[in-house]
C-alpha cells in the first residue's frame, strides 16, 4: 500500500455509521478503501446511506489532514498497517463473518499468523484461584509453543498476559480502543511488555477511547483470531461469554475451566460446559482439545530447589502476602528474598501482583 491508499483507509475506517460487516461487504466489493472514496456516491448506494463520522457527513478534503497525521504517527512509532489486502492479514481472522478491513499492529505482527494462536479470557474481578490458573496455564501454553490471546484487561486477561510472557511463545493483547490508548491505566507497563515480546493491535482508529460498545468488537477478534477458547473464570454476565460466543459462531472450540455450583464468579463456565464446551483443567487438556501435539516434560515447571524459596512458599500459603510480610516471618535479608522472589515468578511457583504482593500458583500446592 501507497501513502494516499494507506490515508483512505484511514479515513473510510473513522466512518461509525457503517458495521465492520457494512465496510467489509465495501471492500470486497470495490477491492480497496481508495476506490470506496473515489467513488465515494456510488458506494454510499450500496446500503443507501451515507458516509458519516460521529453523525457529520463524511468531508474527505477535511478528513485528509487527520489522516496524514495519524499516518505519520504509525510511521514514527513503527506500527503496522494491515488491510486485508496484506499478505500479513491474519489468516483465521479474515474468514469470520465480520472482519475488520484493517488492523494496527504493534510488535511482532508475524505472531498473528502464528499455528497455534489460544484465546484464554475471563473475568476483569478475578478471584485468586482464576488469577494463579490463568498465569500457570498461559505460561505453559507459551512454553508449548501455543501464542495466547486475550484483550489486555485487568484480572483474567492480565495474568494470561504475564504468563505467557514467562514463556517462549509469548501472546497477543487485542484492544477496544486506538492502539495509542492504555486501558486500563494500570496496565501500562504490561502494554509495553507485550509490545516488545509479542504484539498488541486493534482495528480501531488512534486516540478512539475504551468505549462500551467497542469491547464485544474486540472479543469477536480475540476469537477470529484463535484455534479455540478458554474461558477460565466468568460469571453469568461476563463480558468473556461474549468471546465464548463468537468462537461459537467463527466454529473454533469452546473450553471452559469448570468450578463450584454454588459460586457466582463461576456461573458463566458452568453454564458453558452444560451447554457443551470442553471441560478442561490445565494446559494439557486445552493442547488436547485443539489437536497440538505437545510434552508434558514441556508443562512442567521447576521445582523450588533452594530452602529459601521453599521457606517463601509456606509463607505465602494459601493467600496474597506482602514482601514485607515475608521479610518479617522469615528475618532474611530482603535482597535475597526479592532474588529468591524473582526465580520463583520465573519458574512460574509464584504470581507477583501490583504492590510486590505475591501470592502461589496452586499447582505448587502438593
Amino acid at each position: 500500500m501507497n501513502d494516499d491508499e494507506q490515508r483512505a483507509l484511514i479515513i473510510f475506517n473513522r466512518v461509525t455509521n457503517y458495521s465492520p460487516k457494512q465496510k467489509f461487504d465495501l471492500f470486497e466489493r470495490y477491492k480497496n478503501a481508495a476506490k470506496i472514496l473515489s467513488k465515494k456516491i456510488e458506494a454510499e448506494s450500496v446500503f443507501q446511506k451515507p458516509f458519516k463520522i460521529n453523525g457529520k457527513p463524511l468531508d474527505i478534503e477535511k478528513e485528509i489532514i487527520g489522516a496524514h497525521a495519524e499516518l505519520e504517527y504509525y510511521k514514527e512509532n513503527e506500527i503496522a498497517v494491515i488491510d486485508m489486502n496484506d499478505s500479513t492479514y491474519p489468516a483465521r481472522l479474515r474468514y469470520i463473518y465480520d472482519p475488520p478491513i484493517v488492523i494496527f499492529v504493534r510488535g511482532r505482527a508475524e505472531l498473528l499468523n502464528g499455528k497455534h494462536l489460544v484465546g484464554i479470557v475471563g473475568s476483569r474481578k478475578a478471584s485468586n484461584a482464576g488469577i494463579t490458573v490463568a498465569y500457570s496455564v498461559s505460561r505453559e501454553l507459551s512454553c508449548a509453543g501455543a501464542v495466547v490471546v486475550s484483550g489486555l484487561a485487568s484480572g483474567i486477561d492480565f495474568y494470561a498476559h504475564k504468563g505467557a510472557l514467562g514463556g517462549p511463545a509469548s501472546t497477543v493483547a487485542v484492544l477496544g480502543n486506538g492502539i495509542d490508548v492504555v486501558y486500563p491505566k494500570d496496565n501500562e507497563y504490561m502494554y509495553k511488555k507485550v509490545m516488545k515480546k509479542g504484539a498488541v493491535i486493534t482495528e480501531f482508529p488512534s486516540g478512539i477511547p475504551p468505549f462500551k460498545q467497542n469491547f464485544p468488537r474486540r472479543n469477536r477478534i480475540i476469537s477470529g483470531l484463535s484455534l479455540g477458547v478458554a474461558v477460565v473464570e466468568a460469571s453469568k454476565n461476563s463480558g468473556a461469554l461474549i468471546t465464548a460466543n463468537y468462537a461459537l459462531d467463527h466454529g473454533r472450540e469452546v473450553m471452559a475451566f469448570p468450578g463450584m455450583a454454588t459460586s457466582e464468579s463461576y456461573g458463566g463456565n458452568n453454564g458453558l460446559i452444560r451447554e457443551g464446551a470442553h471441560l478442561v483443567e490445565n494446559a494439557s487438556d486445552i493442547l488436547s482439545v485443539l489437536g497440538i501435539d505437545h510434552n508434558n516434560d514441556k508443562l512442567n515447571v521447576a521445582l523450588p530447589s533452594s530452602q529459601i524459596e521453599r521457606d517463601i512458599l509456606t509463607v505465602i500459603g494459601d493467600t496474597k502476602v506482602s514482601l514485607e510480610e515475608i521479610d518479617s516471618v522469615l528475618k532474611t535479608p530482603v535482597s535475597k528474598i526479592t532474588s529468591a522472589l524473582m526465580l520463583l515468578e520465573l519458574k512460574g511457583a509464584v504470581v507477583q501482583h501490583p504492590g510486590k504482593i505475591f501470592s502461589k500458583v496452586y499447582k505448587y500446592e502438593r
